[in-house]
């Protein structure tokens, strides 16, 4: 994909790359690296760009629209997590920069989209050859999934004293 400025610009805005700066001249050359394999695609309002429990090897970096994350429950109802907007510098399925992985939520354009795919395997032989820019990013990610571990055991520990307080 051609590396406008303007991609540069929404790359930076992203928390996996946030490590990088625009303005310095060794960043920009990763950044473009980066926008080479980036791949565009649109979707209509109402298509699935990601289907909860599918295996995946994409990263999506949402350009203009609007998505809606959607979970199922154990029952297989589908409920909405939130909706994300392109302002919110949004992107979903970084798993995929490291594994292969199941999709955990469905996405969903509830408006008319533009997203940029990165590929997975492309992205990991990039950063084969550019180790510095695999382990900001790579750092982003583990920080990410840090977080969202701290987060769902947080919240285990909650259901598990409130069906302890139930017994």
């Amino acid at each position: 994909m051609e590396h406008s400025q303007e991609i540069i610009d929404k790359l930076v805005h992203l928390e996996i790359f946030s490590d990088f700066n625009s303005s310095d001249e060794e960043h920009r050359r990763l950044l473009k690296e980066v926008c080479q394999l980036l791949e565009p695609q649109s979707y209509n309002s109402g298509d699935v760009i990601i289907k909860e429990g599918d295996t995946g090897d994409t990263l999506y970096i949402l350009y203009e629209g609007t998505v809606q994350i959607r979970r199922n429950t154990p029952s297989n109802d589908q409920f909405a997590v939130v909706n994300l907007t392109t302002e919110q510098n949004v992107f979903f399925g970084e798993v995929a920069l490291i594994d292969r992985d199941t999709r955990s939520a469905s996405v969903i354009a509830i408006e008319n989209c533009k997203v940029l795919k990165l590929d997975g395997s492309r992205f990991k032989e990039l950063c084969d050859k550019e180790p510095v820019l695999g382990y900001h990013v790579m750092y982003r990610i583990s920080r990410r999934i840090a977080s969202s571990l701290r987060r769902s055991n947080k919240e285990m520990m909650t259901l598990y004293e409130a069906l302890l307080d139930e017994i």
